[in-house]
């Protein structure tokens, strides 16, 4: 077996945990590009100053005066011709022997020089990357180009795979594959007293500032209620701006951006988990969110919405309540619920972390993955 090569584009961002649980967790010999393409990352250091099918060339051209380097090979560093070069020079050095591209964007731009030196690619999709107009307007040839060389693109509900199959991916070659949640949110206890967590970036898709209406509409009937805000992002200062508008800064706090081990003690002291969820005006959506999955798991229920995979992850009724897009109303209703509710909390709460441990395991997950790239392998070439 060779390397595998993870494309990973930005920087890690602490919402993605499940893009760190694939190069985490996928064994065996693995490299993990950042940046975007064809400017690639490695170490820190750009693949294409380092890398060459002929690195003996690369060495001499280093050698040449300035004034000569500036005008024999500067120009030629960004070609085509280049960009092949180099990309061929690294997946031959480091033995990789099939990519992995997190998100669809990525593995569309990689997709020729994949199909040009015979490396299989499979490509994760994660949410935004099958939705969000107007990038993928400008990736459409190229996505069809990807869907017909990939071996397997892996969706993580079905509100996304049925997204994939409208721009042009083959049904054949999608699989199912929802993110899980990993084992120690299965250790928390809730004290499940009165407080609201939420748990993501502040972004349009989440909508914090509609949960924040929401609990606005209860929060006088319901003095000791409390609603945590985790997180980072745009809209931030909208929804503090928000908090002081309706006098809400005793009860709402905005701890910003936490990593796992900030924000579990958070977890284990609420009653539920909010997230109000929407398709944007320019068709943006999640994926399944994995703060959702860890809050189950974690025995909290879940008040949510109709929106692409949440429906597939939460049970209405059984480990929470789900409500339409953009409905403030119904969710303060579902929120005063669980409020005033805890025996019902309890009984919601353990049956969330039944359905979590049942159907959204991190292992099954990651299985699913090294089943499918070890498939990939196995191709003739």
């Amino acid at each position: 077996m060779g390397t595998l090569c993870l494309i990973k584009g930005h920087k890690p961002l602490i919402s993605e945990t499940f893009i760190d649980t694939h190069i985490q967790r996928l064994t065996g010999e693995k490299v993990v590009l950042y940046n975007y393409f064809p400017e690639y990352t490695l170490n820190g250091r750009t693949l294409r100053y380092f890398y060459s099918r002929r690195p003996w060339l690369t060495k001499a051209q280093r050698l040449l005066p300035q004034f000569l380097y500036d005008r024999l090979v500067t120009r030629h560093e960004m070609s085509d011709e280049r960009t092949m070069d180099f990309m061929a020079g690294f997946f031959r050095q480091h033995n990789v022997d099939v990519i992995l591209a997190e998100y669809g964007f990525n593995g569309a731009d990689i997709a020729p020089v994949a199909k040009a030196l015979g490396i299989p690619l499979v490509v994760h999709f994660h949410g935004h990357d099958a939705h969000r107009e107007p990038e993928i307007s400008a990736y459409r040839d190229r996505y069809r180009f990807m869907f017909q060389y990939a071996y397997r693109c892996l969706s993580v509900s079905h509100y996304m795979t049925q997204a994939m199959l409208e721009l042009g991916a083959d049904p054949q070659r999608i699989v199912y594959n929802p993110y899980g949640a990993r084992e120690y949110f299965f250790d928390v206890q809730p004290d499940y007293r009165p407080t609201l967590i939420a748990v993501g970036r502040f972004a349009d898709i989440k909508a914090p500032y509609l949960t924040l209406a929401a609990f606005q509409l209860i929060a006088k009937d319901n003095p000791n209620a409390r609603l945590v805000m985790v997180g980072d992002g745009p809209l931030l200062e909208c929804c503090r701006s928000l908090a002081r508008t309706w006098n809400l800064e005793a009860q709402v706090s905005f701890p910003g951006a936490l990593v796992h081990e900030q924000f579990l003690p958070l977890l284990s002291q609420a009653r539920a988990f909010v997230q109000h969820s929407v398709v944007t005006s320019y068709r943006d959506a999640e994926g399944t969110p994995n703060s959702i999955l860890e809050a189950q798991a974690a025995g909290l229920p879940v008040i949510s919405t109709r929106h692409a995979g949440i429906n597939e992850a939460v049970v209405h009724g059984e480990t929470g309540f789900l409500v339409a897009e953009r409905d403030i109303e119904d969710m303060a209703r579902r929120m005063q619920q669980l409020l005033r509710d805890e025996p019902l909390c309890r009984l919601m709460g353990a049956a969330a972390r039944r359905h979590i441990s049942t159907n959204y395991s991190i292992n099954r997950h990651i299985g699913t993955l090294s089943d499918v790239l070890n498939q990939a392998r196995c191709l003739p070439r």
